[in-house]
């Protein structure tokens, strides 16, 4: 279905059946081409192809979490109902009242950033932008702010109640439904006091919940449908209140603004190559006027001295050609490894903290050196096994770990640790870069026990 927005007024709606088996970005090329117009700059793709729900947190371990922190506590938080990998997911999320004495509740959307890159292509394609992607459960407007509504999917139920006013929060429940008990609606009905409204959204077949009294309405009906898109025009129009998955920023990668320096340096270079040639071929001529010509000694001083002003302006013009290779040589570098600590800094962050402890990060003439503490010394391997293969991608080597006992417990333990991030060297035949030593193929790093006297 493709339904075009003038403000926030439907201008047109065309529709038709969806193929058995399309995946999202293929379904969502197909809505953009229902019309021969191209998709607008600002097209939200509305869909029931991934999951959102409620999510309760225990209020002190996030807290002082906000914006892409707090986004990635909920994804780790959503795995295992959500089914989707944290690492390479999106989720989008609003707050909702707080559950006493001490629960925050949040309502959100998650799928895979293949799926949503997907549909960022499919939209693109037909020549419009995706501005985001939202779930339609709970996305239609209510008649009024405080009072709660409720809608219906084939496979979701939820209940809803926009803030009465600007400083509160909004109120909902997601729930999957169920064809065998109405446990789950009659839970929705307690969460909110059991003052749910006497009308509710419906998509066919109409299989309404036994614990429901009040009155269904199918989106199978032309008119019904064309108001609940009304309404969840006028809901995108302000984006508050709903969960919402945001359209993948295309910013340039580091290649690209490595090449566009290098290509502007090098442009640089030849102009600069150029003038001197241009110069250089000036002065030849003027030496051979010079020498086959009689003229007065004053013009010979005056052609002397244009000379040297135009050998001056040559050296100039070379040393400003050395320049912009050394400038284009540096930027190089410094794109290349622009983000080598950043990869550094999160693989340790995502390792598992509660075996050891990193107490410095130092630097040395070729690398640095990771050093820390742990309670074990399989933690020590481990932790290199990891970093190996992801600091490798941006030039460096790792080093067999030096692990010496404490000799505080009766295991010989803790053990203090040191790891070496040796720079890679170019191999001159394959022109990849070769590790200095390979953790996986060495064997594991014995504990060195201090003697005690």
């Amino acid at each position: 279905m493709r339904a075009d927005v003038r403000g926030e007024r439907l201008t047109k709606l065309t529709k038709e059946d969806r193929p058995i088996g399309t995946t999202l970005p293929v379904a969502v090329e197909l809505a953009a081409g229902l019309t021969g117009k191209k998709p607008a700059q600002k097209t939200y793709v509305i869909a029931d192809n991934f999951w959102t729900g409620v999510i309760d947190l225990d209020e002190r371990s996030i807290y002082g979490l906000s914006g892409e922190d707090l986004e990635q506590m909920l994804r780790f938080e959503t795995e295992s109902i959500s089914n989707l990998d944290p690492n390479t997911s999106r989720l989008g999320f609003v707050e909702l009242s707080s559950v006493p004495p001490d629960t925050r509740r949040f309502w959100g959307a998650a799928v895979p950033s293949e799926i949503l890159s997907g549909v960022a292509q499919a939209v693109r394609a037909r020549g419009g932008k995706l501005e985001l992607l939202a779930n339609p459960i709970g996305l239609s407007s209510p008649d009024r702010s405080g009072v709660p509504w409720v809608e219906f999917t084939s496979e979701l139920a939820g209940a809803f109640a926009a803030p009465a006013d600007s400083e509160s929060m909004p109120r909902a429940y997601v729930t999957r439904r169920s064809s065998t008990s109405d446990r789950w609606y009659e839970a929705m009905g307690t969460l909110f006091g059991g003052n749910l409204p006497d009308i509710g959204w419906q998509t066919t077949p109409d299989d309404r919940p036994p614990a429901y009294t009040g009155t269904l309405e199918s989106l199978s009906d032309d008119s019904v449908l064309e108001r609940w898109l009304t309404g969840i025009i006028a809901r995108t129009s302000n984006r508050s209140g709903f969960p919402y998955i945001a359209a993948p920023q295309t910013q340039a990668s580091s290649k690209t603004v490595a090449r566009t320096g290098a290509v502007a340096a090098v442009l640089t270079a030849l102009l600069c190559g150029t003038l001197a040639w241009t110069t250089s071929s000036h002065l030849s001529s003027m030496r051979t006027q010079i020498s086959e010509l009689a003229i007065p000694t004053a013009e010979k001083e005056r052609l002397d001295k244009a000379i040297e002003e135009k050998k001056s302006k040559i050296e100039k013009l070379l040393v400003e050609a050395e320049e912009a290779r050394s400038k284009r040589d540096d930027l190089r570098t410094l794109v290349d490894q622009s983000d080598r600590f950043a990869v550094l800094l999160r693989a340790l962050g995502n390792q598992d903290l509660s075996s050891f402890v990193l107490d410095s990060i130092s630097s040395g003439s070729n690398g640095i050196t990771l050093s820390g503490r742990a309670i074990r010394t399989d933690a020590v391997t481990l932790l290199t096994q990891t970093l190996e293969p992801v600091v490798a991608k941006v030039g460096w080597g790792v080093r067999p770990p030096s692990v010496t006992g404490l000799n505080q417990t009766t295991a010989g333990g803790p053990w203090s640790f040191s790891i070496e991030l040796k720079e890679q060297k170019a191999d001159s035949n394959t022109g990849s870069a070769a590790m200095l030593t390979s953790v996986k193929k060495s064997p594991s790093p014995r504990p060195e026990h201090n003697e005690k006297n």
